[in-house]
């Protein structure tokens, strides 16, 4: 015989369980809304999918969600001249229609196995061309890890700083960036090599990305060939036997 204690209680899982399986897809539902209340509780009440969220690292640049990025208004009242995209998916061309706005768009999944050493070079000359010649807007999807990493990098090749420094003033400015494991030992990486990319590697990430208004300096598009090429002619020459 249940006691009225013990009676409630089977009543109140019975009710769970039902409310639970009247649910479409239940598991996904919950894990869902997990998500977004984690999201939430980092990032300081703000959903980063829906609301506008920016921060000035230094003067002229900017770290962001997507949301702030494919925001008008945003773009306007920043006076943003250069917007660099880091993301699964290119963002709407609505986004920067009609605008004198210059993109870069660098497709990159949010994986400790993504490679985004080789767009270092890339992304810190697109980013000093726009300071340029007006603001800049770095952003992926929540503005936490893929763009952070590349304005970490920018700011470590700019300012000769070691990956721990530029982490912490960027954190200083944005406080929930989080670099995801594998971008951290890339950028500590980047560091041990003198903030050096290899030609090779260049030139294959100048060919997989894209941008629209936006052209490479020469000079950078020539050292990448040198790059390459030089090597290529001294083992040919070193290959032809002497006659």
């Amino acid at each position: 015989m249940l006691s009225t204690g013990g009676f409630f209680m089977v009543m109140l899982k019975s009710a769970f369980v039902v409310a639970f399986l009247s649910v479409p897809n239940p598991v996904v539902a919950f894990s869902s809304g997990i998500k977004h209340w984690s999201r939430k509780a980092l990032y300081h009440q703000i959903d980063l999918c829906t609301q506008v969220c920016y921060h000035q690292i230094i003067p002229g640049l900017y770290l962001s969600n997507a949301r702030a990025a494919c925001d008008r208004s945003v773009l306007r009242n920043l006076d943003i001249t250069h917007v660099l995209t880091i993301e699964a998916h290119r963002p709407p061309k609505s986004a920067f229609a009609h605008t004198n706005i210059t993109t870069l768009f660098i497709r990159a999944y949010d994986h400790p196995k993504t490679n985004l050493m080789p767009y270092f070079p890339m992304a810190n000359a697109f980013i000093e061309e726009g300071l340029q010649k007006g603001n800049v807007l770095v952003h992926c999807h929540f503005g936490v890890s893929r763009s952070a990493t590349l304005v970490i990098a920018y700011l470590m090749e700019k300012y000769k700083l070691t990956f721990d420094q530029a982490y912490a003033y960027v954190k200083s400015r944005r406080s929930f960036i989080n670099p995801n494991a594998g971008f951290v030992t890339q950028l500590r990486q980047y560091q041990r090599l003198g903030y050096q990319i290899n030609g090779y590697h260049r030139l294959e990430a100048y060919m997989s990305v894209q941008g629209r208004k936006h052209r490479y300096k020469i000079a950078s598009l020539a050292a990448v060939v040198v790059g390459i090429l030089v090597p290529l002619i001294v083992l040919v020459v070193l290959r032809v036997p002497v006659q």
